[in-house]
């Protein structure tokens, strides 16, 4: 072989290796500049567990501080203070007795969260046939409720404080 043959011949071979790099370089940049965006982890959602089945609640002993209680609930997921006096006393309209109670605990009676506890009062009967102390309990509620619908805008509002004047006039 003469040398200028071998010339193009190592000319050709080094012609390759720089392709072959100027390609590994290329894919290695396209990886490096183009890696996905990183995935931000799920937002951890708060656990909530719904609770086994419970035995009928254990009656609470009257306490002077307050009125009689039937028991504790503790918030589920879904609860609303409706369907937590539906459960307790067959009869949802009551559910003002249970916010008026804890109300501490509550700022919007719309708006209750998994984990809460909230002391049930123990009414005597159903709405048609309440204690006085039991009306006034409810009339409360009502009205506290009317004031912060109220503030919030509800165009209901007006409704709830209708219902407490009602049974403050019926004690």
């Amino acid at each position: 072989m003469n040398a200028q043959a071998q010339r193009k011949n190592t000319a050709a071979i080094v012609t390759i290796i720089i392709l072959i790099l100027v390609v590994v370089l290329g894919i290695g940049l396209y990886v490096l500049f183009n890696k996905p965006a990183p995935v931000a982890p799920p937002v951890a959602l708060p656990v909530v567990e719904t609770p086994a089945p419970t035995p009928p609640p254990t009656p609470v002993a009257d306490t002077p501080a307050g009125p009689k209680l039937l028991g504790v609930h503790t918030v589920i997921t879904k609860d609303t203070l409706w369907w937590i006096s539906d459960k307790w006393y067959k009869d949802p309209v009551l559910w003002p007795s249970i916010y008026e109670i804890n109300k501490a605990e509550i700022q919007d009676p719309d708006r209750i969260f998994p984990g809460q506890k909230f002391d049930i009062p123990a009414l005597t009967g159903t709405s048609a046939n309440l204690s006085p102390e039991d009306k006034s309990l409810l009339s409360q509620g009502y009205l506290e409720a009317y004031r912060v619908y109220k503030e919030k805008g509800k165009k209901d509002a007006e409704d709830y404080k209708v219902a407490g004047n009602k049974l403050s006039a019926t004690k």
